[in-house]
């Protein structure tokens, strides 16, 4: 029978969980992992609800802000983020009905792996949730970096006169007005808490302006990536990435990333820096009723 884990029990789960460099279909368990140990750790400032199929012996888990309460932080007040790692899909199938869901308000499955996608949808029908249309499904490729070392951010063409390190707290208008889902009050809160609680990565000029960077998301991926159009083709994300990439080694994280389909750019440059993907890491932002925003 499905149930919510104590803190306790919370903990063992993360004690089991082996993240396997090897299973490029895991992004999952990576997400389960990071943010439960963030939630651990005091540095996810709303509740949240971790439910297993069964205990201990779990073969599915669901995770997500216990009753709205992370609406000061989110982009979209109106939404809520909800998280499924499965290695069974009858455990899939029991998270499915959980009461800590509400199946017909506007919500947003985070990089929902397209093997249970049949699944989730038998579960939505049944529900009297309207079907799936193409521009609710927003797919992707998970791009892991798999190597144990990065190279250098000491030489990158072009950066001789540049400096390399976080962000700081007080350029999250900055990232939010350039976000495609950002120049809100509400990303500018959400970006500042990113910035102030976990890694993040930044090129600064001669005159310490930001003009490349890279975060990390609550849940253990990296985003919100960008580079200022006036210097653009210098290897500045190169050199942000990769002092990014080096932080997530050093703190025992595998670090990945969710490209979507139509970002050809971004595919390129990640294959460039060591990212690989296959067709098994394939997942998907799935908005349900009517929310278009992640």
């Amino acid at each position: 029978m499905a149930r919510s884990l104590s803190g306790s029990e919370l903990r063992q789960l993360v004690d089991s969980l082996v993240l396997d460099c090897d299973d490029m279909a895991s992004h999952s368990k990576a997400m389960l992992y990071c943010t439960a140990q963030h939630y651990l750790d005091g540095k996810i400032p709303w509740e949240m609800t971790f439910e297993v199929d069964r205990w201990p012996d779990y073969t599915a888990v669901l995770w997500t802000p216990k009753d709205n309460d992370a609406s000061v932080l989110a982009v979209e007040k109106d939404s809520v983020h909800v998280f499924l790692y499965w290695t069974d899909e009858d455990g899939l199938r029991q998270l499915l009905t959980s009461r800590s869901v509400d199946w017909t308000r506007q919500l947003l499955l985070v990089a929902f792996p397209l093997s249970g996608l049949s699944v989730l949808k038998e579960h939505l029908e049944l529900q009297g949730v309207p079907c799936l249309a193409e521009e609710d499904v927003y797919p992707c490729d998970t791009a892991y970096y798999l190597h144990e070392t990065c190279s250098s951010v000491d030489k990158v063409n072009g950066t001789d006169k540049v400096s390399v390190g976080p962000l700081r707290p007080e350029h999250n208008q900055l990232v939010s007005r350039t976000w495609l889902h950002g120049n809100t009050p509400e990303a500018e809160k959400y970006i500042h808490y990113q910035i102030s609680t976990f890694p993040s990565a930044c090129v600064y000029d001669e005159e310490g302006n930001p003009v490349s960077w890279i975060l990390f998301n609550y849940y253990g991926s990296q985003g919100v990536g960008y580079t200022l159009p006036d210097h653009r083709g210098k290897g500045y994300f190169q050199l942000a990435s990769k002092y990014l990439i080096s932080t997530c080694l050093q703190k025992g994280f595998v670090p990945f990333l969710f490209i979507e389909d139509y970002n050809e750019p971004s595919r390129i440059i990640h294959k460039k820096l060591g990212y690989s993907w296959v067709e098994a890491g394939r997942c998907a932002y799935i908005h349900l009723n009517g929310n278009k925003s992640s």
